[in-house]
């Protein structure tokens, strides 16, 4: 190599490196400008048991997240935003973030995944900032928490988030949805019809155990799914695509939300009527609502209080185990840049038999740790400690033998640039 290209490649190394790392931005007209930018969480995680050998902690090195990020606008009307992710997680109480079509997320729900795939990908009409129209791959309209960036985290991962299965990418979907902020900015409100769960002609039979038979599809007429939010803005406001939780504020953001989430013809479950017994429950909706608090409150610029507390609801039919309800909560306090943090996470299932694999029973999932904010969320280090308590763990239920409870510890470093 030339030495004018290695010097070349050493400069464009040094501006990467150099201060705070920031998005380049290519303005085209006086208003059109295309942002570029990306986001990197590289973690160690260290989880009991979970080596080969079934009693030795396993050492893994993975992203969580690393993400190319593309946004800008064409005018002051017209924007889009669009990026791509690499998402390989395990541990206890996170989700699958990958297009598999496999289920919804649950809070016991575990995988191990490494691809790039589209994340999100929308184009926005703005008439207002009372309306405005998004169309595309994007954010479901949920509670606080959900709509939280992955950059802007208190902790390493947020709560669980629950969809009828196969109707989901991550926590995203495609359709169009209005938004907007009215009432003098006290009312933000996000509703959208979106694609929700495909149509199957034939669920293929399973092994077991439970043994399933082969049985219909489900959402035969394809009908789509209805989201939405309302948050209430008792002080400050967040009106962007994607909210913050340390949000390095200069006053007080404080909220209140309610969601719903509906899909039709969604899901075919089953009921457990005893040991290694259960019924079919027959095709029905899903429909799942929160309802939740958000406290981001600055009392110096070295000092911030982030609380937030969610509960949700989920019906999925009469004693099925994805039916439930779940309570969870988040403390932060920063100091400066050390933010220490506790985050608990509590579902009950309204199954009455527990332990059918690991998508059913009470399940409480307790994480504490802190996060370095070397530059904000630019430059960021989190170490965090999760500890899984299943209320029949380490038992045979329904022919299902229950993983063990076990710890999960977690570093992790984030850069976005």
């Amino acid at each position: 190599m030339r030495s004018q290209t290695w010097k070349s490649c050493l400069g464009v190394l040094c501006l990467m490196t150099a201060g705070t790392a920031n998005a380049a931005k290519i303005s085209f007209s006086e208003k059109g400008f295309i942002d570029i930018g990306a986001l990197v969480q590289a973690q160690y995680r260290i989880e009991q048991d979970a080596a080969g050998s079934g009693k030795d902690p396993s050492n893994d090195f993975l992203l969580r997240r690393a993400r190319i990020q593309l946004g800008g606008q064409f005018n002051d009307n017209i924007s889009f935003f669009l990026d791509t992710d690499v998402s390989y997680s395990t541990g206890p109480g996170t989700t699958p973030n990958l297009p598999t079509g496999t289920g919804g997320a649950s809070p016991t729900a575990t995988g191990v995944y490494n691809g790039i795939y589209l994340l999100d990908a929308l184009a926005t009409y703005k008439f207002a900032k009372e309306l405005m129209i998004d169309a595309g791959l994007m954010l479901m309209p949920m509670s606080h928490n959900s709509l939280t960036s992955g950059a802007k985290y208190a902790t390493v991962n947020n709560f669980p988030t629950y969809f009828s299965p196969n109707s989901q990418r991550g926590t995203r979907d495609v359709g169009v949805e209005l938004r907007g902020l009215v009432l003098d900015d006290r009312l933000y409100y996000r509703l959208g019809v979106f694609n929700g769960v495909q149509s199957r002609a034939t669920v293929p039979a399973v092994v077991g155990p439970p043994a399933v038979a082969a049985n219909p599809g489900i959402n035969p007429g394809d009908a789509p799914r209805f989201a939405g939010t309302f948050r209430f803005n008792i002080a400050g406001k967040e009106d962007g695509y994607a909210f913050c939780q340390v949000c390095f504020a200069k006053s007080p953001i404080v909220s209140i939300g309610v969601t719903a989430n509906y899909q039709a013809n969604a899901f075919r479950g089953t009921a457990p009527t005893g040991p290694g017994t259960s019924v079919t429950t027959g095709m029905g909706s899903w429909t799942s609502g929160d309802a939740d608090v958000f406290a981001d409150i600055p009392f110096s610029e070295d000092l911030e209080l982030s609380v937030d507390a969610q509960f949700t609801r989920v019906w999925a039919g009469t004693n099925t185990p994805q039916s439930g309800y779940g309570i969870f909560g988040l403390v932060s306090m920063r100091f400066g840049i050390f933010g220490p943090y506790f985050q608990f996470e509590y579902f009950n299932s309204d199954a009455q038999y527990v332990g059918r694999g690991n998508t059913t029973g009470d399940i409480k999932t307790y994480r504490g740790g802190f996060s370095l904010y070397v530059v904000q969320h630019t430059y960021k280090v989190s170490a965090e400690i999760a500890f899984q308590d299943k209320e029949q763990a380490g038992n045979t239920v329904d022919g299902t033998a229950v993983p063990p409870n076990h710890w999960v510890g977690t570093l992790q470093f984030q850069v976005v640039f």
